[in-house]
């Protein structure tokens, strides 16, 4: 401000010097066009007659600009307050997934972290307790697994054996078959009934042969002939009954099995929810006893510590042990007045100040709610903030663009003054330079619009119009002495 109200003196001071050379010498030369000074002459039109006559090097000295009028389009806008907030989508509050005692602190409030980095450890009993069961049930698979194992042997071999008795061989052909099958005290039972059966089918035939020629007794062949068919119903039934108890033996070791599996996949799921990776899953088998209850906190995103709870000895349960903050973008939150709603939409450019800091952006998203505290709607806008140029909690000044409209004559804000109680531009013809009322419609902070005032292709001062007004100024001053 001091700086600029220092040029404007300079510049006054500068016309001051070049009118004041247009009236040194007689009295006689007052009434000649004199190039360098402002004339006032009573009479006419209210500012027909101001005129300030310089020449070219005069307004360039002075850094005046002319330029013609033409159409233009003029952006209107809003200028709303703001404050810069987390963008919540990238804000993680740490939350340990079991309780315990702290035992570990490897970050802090400020620090920046990367993805998976550690924070801290937390021993806690029920990571201990869930470790064990899952060690449990992959002991339990394991002698699934080795049961389900040995009753598939068991069954294949048995299933051989039963076929080689179909074909009812010589027990010297049976052991030497049966020799390799291992199908432990089954294959004892199975040999034993047939060894029986065979020995009283021979005694019966025997007895039948003796029978006939009147060798043996009608009751001893009754009596090896009940032997034999008592043999037949023991073999039958031990044949029967290891056909079915090997099928059932075996579906009982599947069964078993798939429920150790679901046991360790549970206890597997058990341990992802408590937030172990499948690597750490994995280690729990090598791991010491020491390391049973150990859990680790490690960062879900790179970011910055803004809040920590987090001390040795503190216990935690299920509040956020830190949060984290990633600062790489933020939200811009705009309250937007009641009255200014219909004019706020997604989509609309903005721009923001705060300072010598500038950015731009696109609101994203327009509140349905009106804050009742406020009475305003939040419209937000996601900034890049990878420079760290924005602070959340810091209030600033928002511009949106609410709309564009084409105007047949648009002159620059600077190039309107305030001259005798009206507005007016100052225009240049071949007399000089003379004040021209105008009305004005639409504007912004850079160009106004001409509802009434010089046509298009006029000449006026666009820039440093404010020296033109200074001189008339003194030029009417003068006059009154």
């Amino acid at each position: 401000m001091r700086s600029t109200r220092l040029v404007s003196l300079i510049m006054l001071a500068t016309f001051t010097a070049l009118s004041g050379c247009g009236r040194h010498g007689t009295d006689s030369h007052d009434d000649e066009p004199n190039p360098g000074r402002a004339e006032r002459h009573e009479g006419g039109d209210e500012h027909g007659e101001d005129l300030i006559r310089l020449t070219s090097a005069q307004l360039d000295e002075a850094g005046v600009v002319i330029a013609l009028i033409a159409g233009g389009t003029i952006a209107t806008h809003l200028t709303l307050p703001a404050e810069i907030g987390f963008n919540t989508d990238n804000l993680v509050h740490v939350t340990p997934r079991v309780p315990g005692i702290v035992a570990e602190v490897h970050a802090f409030i400020g620090d920046e972290v990367v993805q998976g980095q550690l924070l801290g450890v937390i021993d806690s009993p029920d990571l201990g307790q869930a470790k064990i069961d899952y060690l449990s049930a992959l002991q339990a698979l394991s002698e699934a697994q080795a049961d389900l194992d040995r009753q598939r042997i068991i069954s294949t071999n048995t299933e051989a054996l039963l076929a080689v008795l179909k074909a009812e061989p010589s027990l010297d052909a049976l052991q030497a078959e049966a020799a390799e099958l291992r199908i432990g005290e089954n294959k004892g039972r199975l040999i034993s009934a047939y060894a029986k059966l065979q020995s009283a089918r021979a005694n019966y035939q025997r007895e039948q042969t003796l029978r006939t020629q009147n060798l043996s007794t009608q009751a001893d062949l009754l009596a090896a002939q009940e032997a034999y068919n008592s043999a037949i119903a023991e073999y039958l039934a031990v044949y029967e009954d290891i056909d079915f108890r090997y099928h059932t033996d075996l579906m009982q070791a599947q069964r078993a099995f798939r429920v150790a599996e679901s046991a360790v996949s549970n206890a597997d799921r058990r341990l992802h929810l408590l937030g172990l990776r499948q690597d750490q899953i994995d280690a729990t088998q090598t791991e010491p006893d020491t390391a049973i209850s150990r859990y680790e906190l490690h960062a879900p995103i790179a970011g910055r510590i803004i809040a920590k709870h987090l001390s040795i000895g503190e216990k935690v349960e299920e509040q956020p042990a830190c949060i984290i903050a990633d600062l790489s973008t933020v939200w811009l939150n705009i309250s937007v007045y009641a009255k200014y709603i219909d004019q706020i939409r997604e989509g609309q450019q903005i721009s923001v100040t705060a300072g010598d800091r500038q950015a731009a952006g696109t609101i994203s998203y327009v509140s349905s709610t009106l804050l009742e505290a406020t009475r305003t709607v939040i419209a937000r806008v996601v900034l890049d903030n990878r420079e760290r140029r924005w602070r959340p909690g810091e209030f600033v000044t928002v511009h949106i663009e609410t709309a564009r409209v084409a105007v047949d004559r648009a002159v620059p804000v600077e190039a309107i003054q305030i001259y005798e109680g009206a507005q007016v531009v100052f225009v240049q013809d071949e007399r000089g330079i003379r004040p021209h009322p105008v009305q004005i419609g639409r504007r912004n902070d850079e160009l106004a619009e001409l509802l009434d005032g010089p046509p298009v292709g006029a000449r006026i001062v666009v820039k440093n119009s404010f020296l033109m007004k200074a001189e008339l100024g003194k030029s009417a001053a003068g006059h009154g002495h």
